[in-house]
């Protein structure tokens, strides 16, 4: 069986990291994709499912179902807090300055 040398220097991940623009979207979808995987996680551990949420917080299924999703973009600060306190849980937001932060004066 053959061995793969190790590759040195710079690999394509870390290429396209070094683009400002990339490295922001990828971070965005990151985040999204933390949201809805930390939402069903909690629901989950609950031994909820997505209509008994609903129904405590006045919602429906569908709408516990997109909160969820990847792919959603357009959260809601209070509908986020309804469904993890629906869920038993707490939230935390957590901010931090970037690398390139000034302070103002």
């Amino acid at each position: 069986m053959k061995r793969r040398a190790a590759r040195t220097g710079k690999g394509w991940l870390d290429k396209k990291f070094a683009d400002l623009h990339f490295r922001q979207g990828f971070e965005e979808e990151a985040q999204k994709l933390a949201i809805g995987e930390q939402l069903s996680r909690l629901r989950q551990q609950a031994g909820l499912t997505q209509a008994e949420v609903a129904k405590r917080i006045g919602s429906t299924a569908s709408a516990i179902s997109r909160y969820e999703n990847a792919e959603y973009d357009r959260y809601e600060l209070r509908t986020i807090q309804k469904i993890v306190r629906a869920c038993g849980g707490h939230l935390d937001i957590t901010m931090a300055p970037g690398p390139n932060t000034h302070r103002a004066a």
